[in-house]
């Protein structure tokens, strides 16, 4: 299992990108990953932010902005230990057009093997 966090800043087109944007740049994440999208949920707050969630077959993606500083975090979750969550993330950083401050990685205990039936 991959969890990884991402914080970028200097969003430069944060302000610009619609939810529907970011959702496709998710999308285009979840393809890149090798997982498969399930449920999406947007939710916009006023006066500007949104949170996007894309749920996978294999857990979920999910992108919070704060336009007014230029920030963004993102949480790749994936049970499949062969994807590279830090190449498949780029379509959301061209997209908010920011830089990755930090990143990591959340240590998970790996899902024991099914007993046999």
């Amino acid at each position: 299992m991959i969890h990884a966090v991402y914080d970028i800043n200097n969003c430069k087109r944060v302000v610009q990108a619609s939810p529907a944007q970011i959702m496709a740049a998710m999308r285009e994440t979840c393809r890149l990953l090798g997982n498969t999208a399930r449920s999406e949920l947007i939710e916009t707050f006023q006066p500007h932010g949104v949170t996007c969630v894309l749920v996978l077959a294999e857990s979920h993606i999910v992108v919070t902005t704060w336009p007014e500083f230029g920030l963004a975090h993102v949480d790749v979750f994936t049970c499949r230990s062969d994807s590279d969550p830090d190449g498949a993330v780029r379509p959301i950083l061209e997209l908010l057009g920011g830089t990755v401050a930090l990143a990591g990685r959340v240590n998970r205990l790996a899902l024991p093997t099914p007993a046999a039936v």
